[in-house]
């Protein structure tokens, strides 16, 4: 499930945002490689891979992070989804019945009420009552349904006198069914009768669910206030009189007080206000500073815990001091200037040919904190027997040669030192195969067969072995069998191809037993491409001016993994320096490729290049330095893209080969004056 753009455009900021924390300073390849791989809707390693090359190590906590990003942002939008439907199912499932017609409005009366509602009903909910101890909603209910009996009623009397009343709900039933009325047994029904019955059938579902709710209100006594309300609703016209606003009595302390003379506490008005909801909000919420207790005498205190609490500050207007953009101004100034002032010295420099030594020597490695000199040699620490040149005392008493003190180690006898063997050749010699021809090998194979044939038959004449049955085909059916053959032919057929097939069958199971499987033939093909390096490791060195054609790149890569070969690429302007390490054949074949095979001057499809600035000869690959260590400085191949020559020598000072990118850098330099 892809994002959609309004929340690729919320995610942007957070992903600058923990590209700063990673990195430690904004960087927009990292933010606009990271909204692809989102907007692609990659998975978590695959976004890792493609980060890899920008982030190195820190990829895998950049990926962790954008990825519960993103699984809020779509779990948010699921929930809003599933809500959204759920409302719309309901809206749906009320305005249209099991019959799916609208049906029609009416208006819900307390004898509506089911068992589930009764919970639910007004008279329970704690409101401010009046003198008459009933809430504002009891009074609202008990209004609407003395209103619809009255309606009631009006209809009923409009009909004629022989309807009786629907107030007294028992009473009709009562009289009804004494006098035998009956929707169902009356043969002819006239219009007025028909109305009587309706009514009847009215009155007797009302009253049987006024039982039931008396008997839930009996049952569970919290649903009231007090028994007076329940005696109210039960007589609806001294309800309305008692429903009647109380008159409002004041003390002479300016009071509400009731008829009895006791203070009644009023509904105090809620601010509307957001200021005066925010200050209440701040009263209510108002935080006590904790108080700093005396750790000096506690023994289980840790020093190491921080203690209080992180206030956050707060925000207030910051002005400028007066006269900080006129420095500002002035430090512009000195610095366009000073620019200029180099512009002139770097051209006097060019035609004095002092340029790239001074470049040079920007570069090189300081020698002094690398290397420092020691006081003694290790050579000399060897013989001296307190490693300190003051030892040696020189005695030039004789006239002659100067003639040291005893050292160590050192007598009238010539030391031949032991023969140590070279670390690139092997231990043992390894004999060279002999290749033969193809008619030698089959020489070989047919002598090797026919002695193998030759012990089989030595072994079935001294009987350690049965004679193999006869090979019956076709062909030879009638020489072999014989008579046989003669007498049953169809069975003798049918012998003879059942031999055939078994023949052909244990040909084809010797072949599967001696094919390889998946895993053996993948191992197999490692190990012709995978050489042996623990004698030595062949490297090499490529700088390429340019390598931003994702074409270049993606075969610089990948052949360096198809090889097996170890090291690492450092993209940097026109330094883009390529660095392998691996066997002899596999390095010569991606010393053919990227010398050879590749065309670098071929920009990519749909780019515009200018005639004046770019030629075909601009771009191309330089073999800065090849040759062999004794062991592998890298674990693995990757790519990096560094924004500084700084970070580049620093990343590979982590493997010790920085002496690359310096000999890589001071060729570049050459060429850039040689071409000036």
């Amino acid at each position: 499930m892809a994002l959609s753009r309004q929340e690729l455009d919320e995610l942007r900021p957070y992903v600058s945002s923990i590209t700063s924390d990673v990195l430690g300073f904004p960087e927009t390849a990292v933010v606009s490689a990271a909204m692809d791989c989102v907007s692609k809707n990659l998975e978590k390693e695959k976004i890792a891979l493609h980060l890899r090359t920008l982030l190195d190590d820190l990829a895998p906590s950049f990926v962790d992070k954008l990825s519960d990003k993103v699984e809020q942002i779509k779990q948010s939008r699921t929930a809003g989804e599933s809500t959204g439907r759920k409302r719309k199912r309901e809206g749906f499932s009320e305005a249209v019945g099991d019959s799916g017609k609208e049906p029609k409005k009416r208006l819900r009366t307390r004898f509506d009420l089911n068992d589930e509602d009764i919970s639910n009903v007004p008279y329970a909910v704690e409101e401010p009552v009046n003198a008459a101890g009933l809430t504002r909603s009891q009074i609202d209910d008990v209004m609407e349904t003395t209103m619809k009996q009255i309606e009631a009623r009006k209809q009923q009397l409009q009909i004629g006198t022989g309807v009786p009343s629907v107030v007294g709900g028992g009473n009709v039933l009562q009289s009804a069914t004494s006098a035998g009325m009956h929707p169902i047994s009356t043969p002819a029904i006239s219009h007025r009768d028909a109305l009587m019955q309706e009514a009847v059938e009215k009155a007797r579902k009302a009253a049987e669910l006024n039982a039931k709710i008396q008997q839930t209100l009996a049952a569970k006594p919290s649903l009231l206030s007090n028994l007076g309300a329940a005696k109210l609703i039960s007589d609806p016209e001294k309800l309305l009189e008692q429903a009647k606003p109380a008159p409002l009595i004041l003390d002479d302390k300016g009071r509400t007080v009731d008829e009895s003379g006791k203070a009644i506490q009023l509904t105090r008005r809620i601010p509307t206000l957001k200021a005066n909801i925010r200050a209440k909000k701040q009263e209510l919420f108002k935080m006590e500073k904790p108080k700093v207790e005396d750790t000096s005498q506690n023994p289980y205190y840790d020093l190491r815990v921080r203690g209080g609490f992180h206030v956050r500050s707060k925000r207030s207007f910051t002005f400028h001091e007066k006269g900080k953009f006129e420095q500002l101004a002035q430090k512009l100034r000195a610095k366009a200037q000073l620019e200029k002032l180099q512009s002139e010295i770097s051209s006097v420099s060019k035609k004095s040919s002092i340029s790239t030594a001074t470049r040079l020597a920007l570069i090189a490695p300081n020698q002094e904190d690398d290397d420092p000199i020691p006081d003694v040699e290790w050579w000399d620490a060897v013989i001296l027997p307190n490693e300190t040149y003051a030892d040696i005392v020189i005695n030039i008493t004789d006239g002659r040669d100067p003639i040291s003190t005893k050292y160590r180690g050192i007598t009238n006898l010539i030391e031949h030192p032991i023969q140590r063997r070279p670390p690139a050749e092997p231990r043992r010699v390894v004999p060279l195969p002999i290749i033969m021809t193809k008619k030698e090998r089959k020489k070989l194979r047919s002598q090797r067969r026919r002695d193998v044939e030759k012990e089989k038959q030595e072994k079935i004449q001294l009987g350690l072995e049965p004679p193999p049955p006869p090979k019956v085909k076709i062909s030879n059916l009638m020489r072999v069998l014989g008579n046989e053959a003669i007498q049953d032919p169809t069975k003798i057929e049918a012998h003879v191809r059942a031999q055939m097939a078994e023949r052909q069958r244990k040909h084809e199971e010797a072949n599967a037993a001696r094919k390889l499987t998946k895993d053996e033939r993948k191992a197999k093909v490692l190990k012709k491409i995978i050489e042996d390096t623990s004698l030595g490791v062949h490297v090499a060195v490529f700088r390429v001016r340019d390598l931003s054609n994702p074409a270049h790149k993606f075969k610089v890569d990948m052949n360096a993994q198809q090889y097996h070969l170890t090291g690492c690429t450092i993209l940097f302007k026109d330094v883009n320096l390529v660095i392998v390490e691996g066997g002899p054949k596999a390095l010569k074949k991606y010393k053919k490729l990227m010398l050879h095979r590749v065309k670098w001057e071929q920009q990519k499809k749909g780019r515009a290049r200018d005639s004046d600035k770019q030629s075909s000869e601009e771009n191309k690959c330089d073999l800065v330095w090849e040759g062999t260590n004794k062991e592998r400085s890298f674990i693995d191949w990757k790519i990096k893209q560094v924004a500084a020559e700084v970070f580049a020598r620093d990343h590979l000072r982590k493997y010790g080969v920085e002496h690359y990118w310096d000999l890589a850098l001071s060729r570049s330099i050459v060429e850039e004056d040689d071409k000036e």
